[in-house]
């Protein structure tokens, strides 16, 4: 499902609940590591924004900014992450409090719970089908129908999310009981398209700080952007699998560090066996753009994985500079002359929309380059 779909779901969910109609609670399912978190916390921040409220992660408060965040509760917007397996069900009721004549007790409320009650907010209960401990259950599972933590009810801007990998990716997946499935809003969640991921990773951490490098390989191999991620028998129990979040982690560390023998132990410690493969994809080594301007003959013999790369440093000299627009129109005459098909069309996928109607803008008054682009059918506008 596509990322926009599911903002509305949760929209959906948190209309219905403002407005008394339905308690219903998302529950994203989907593979490890494609941004079932992610897309969350960004939802809430959004939200809080659209509340003109001040987004508040719970994890980073301390005792004195619960006091002072009570004291004002309309001008905050909570988002608390709690993974149900590191939590204990007392984490979800209080602790008991024995009144003055010692005949009965009652629960100390607990900070999120006087939080979520005063303030907008969004609890999202992850690794939810992890869980399997009967006492924590009982507690999660009435968070999801009643809305409430232990006996605290929470306010009526709160929405609650849960997120769990599906059973196909988790062999600690477990059923949810029939009677409950009803009180979730099951929405599938795939992994995002490299194109939403590399504007993903541009506009969180900024073009500089990753490495692009990661982005030529997954346009050469893209089955390799999520795989290894189903449970199997013949896993040997460590190998980690190819998921955007690895991907992340990766384009960052590298970003950070050309040492090769890091790089190689880094690929294969996020990525596994498809790090190995990356690792022999970078081997390839591609001349600086100055000199691939000046001379393009030199690619004629390349294979396809170092015309990626050349396609990769022909869109960073672009990028970096407008004036290498110009500069670039005599190797991509060479690569039209050649019908390099595979090379154009990794060129324009390295763009971002507003740089490629430059980059058109600048090349068009040349035939054989204007009839490579209409052979190759890029989108460009």
């Amino acid at each position: 499902m596509r990322l926009d779909d599911i903002e509305k779901r949760l929209d959906l969910a948190f209309d219905m609940r403002t407005e008394e109609l339905e308690l219903i609670t998302p529950h994203l399912i989907g593979a490890p590591g494609v941004g079932k978190s992610t897309i969350v916390k960004e939802y809430a921040k959004q939200k809080a924004k659209q509340l003109q409220k001040q987004f508040t992660d719970y994890d980073t408060l301390n005792p004195q900014d619960i006091k002072q965040i009570t004291q004002t509760p309309d001008k905050y917007y909570i988002f608390a992450d709690k993974r149900l397996t590191s939590l204990d069900p007392i984490d979800f009721s209080g602790l008991p409090k024995v009144t003055n004549d010692t005949q009965y007790v009652m629960f100390l409320p607990l900070a999120l719970a006087k939080l979520l009650n005063q303030t907008a907010g969004l609890l999202f209960l992850d690794e939810f089908l992890n869980e399997n401990r009967p006492n924590m259950l009982s507690a999660s599972f009435r968070i999801v129908r009643d809305y409430k933590i232990g006996d605290i009810a929470l306010n009526r801007q709160v929405l609650v999310v849960a997120a769990s990998n599906s059973a196909e990716h988790s062999s600690l997946a477990n059923s949810i009981p029939k009677p409950l499935r009803d009180r979730f809003d099951f929405i599938e969640t795939q992994a995002p398209t490299i194109e939403n991921w590399t504007t993903w990773m541009d506009n969180k951490y900024g073009p500089t700080n990753w490495d692009h490098n990661i982005l030529a390989y997954l346009l050469w191999k893209p089955s390799d952007f999520l795989t290894n991620t189903t449970d199997t028998m013949e896993d040997n129990g460590f190998e980690p699998p190819a998921t955007p979040r690895g991907w992340t982690y990766t384009s960052l560390a590298f970003a950070k560090t050309q040492d090769p023998q890091l790089r190689a132990s880094i690929a294969k410690g996020k990525l596994g066996k498809v790090g190995e493969t990356l690792i022999a994809f970078l081997a390839n080594k591609v001349p600086a753009f100055n000199e691939l301007a000046t001379t393009p003959q030199i690619i004629k013999d390349y294979n396809i994985e170092q015309k990626y790369l050349v396609a990769l440093t022909i869109a960073e000299a672009i990028t970096h500079t407008q004036t290498n627009m110009s500069k670039a129109k005599k190797i991509i005459e060479y690569i039209s002359e050649k019908d390099d098909r595979e090379t154009i069309s990794a060129l324009f996928a390295f763009l971002q929309k507003q740089q490629r109607q430059q980059l058109y803008l600048t090349i068009k008054d040349n035939p054989t380059i204007l009839n490579a682009l209409q052979q190759t059918g890029q989108a460009l506008l």
